[in-house]
């Protein structure tokens, strides 16, 4: 018989990076979608705080997620950050002062219902804050 491989469809991530799959359960979480696809739901959707995780379009080890979130008409972008080889996730492109960590994405996302996420619009530098909301998927 035909043998079928499956690590040819495996994701080019790390199985950390996914938590063991612990992701893919997600209702937030669109495992197989681009940046785009991601970007036209969230503004399809058309409310403030509504949010999705992928995987990142450039994965780097240090970076292999992306949360996208929607406040006012726009889809902040923003990388989750893996640490200490996947012990500790945390936002945004480098470290800062005070920044906080967490043991999984998902306990990220759930901070992020119940406490307000700072968003910094990178043109004005205007810092908005939203809860995550609405899990959304394309």
């Amino acid at each position: 018989g035909r043998r079928s491989s499956l690590s040819s469809r495996a994701p080019t991530w790390s199985t950390s990076a996914a938590e063991d799959g612990s992701l893919l359960g997600q209702p937030w979480y669109s495992g197989n979608c681009d940046r785009h696809a991601v970007e036209s739901a969230l503004l399809q959707f058309q409310k403030d705080g509504a949010y999705t995780v992928r995987p990142s379009s450039e994965p780097h080890s240090s970076q292999p997620l992306t949360l996208a979130v929607l406040l006012h008409g726009r889809v902040f972008n923003i990388p989750i950050r893996q640490l200490d080889g996947g012990r500790h996730y945390a936002l945004g492109r480098q470290g800062r002062n005070n920044e906080e960590l967490f043991p999984s994405v998902a306990a990220m996302v759930q901070h992020y219902t119940q406490h307000p996420l700072p968003l910094v619009d990178r043109y004005s530098h205007r810092c908005q804050r939203t809860c995550l909301l609405f899990p959304t998927k394309p």
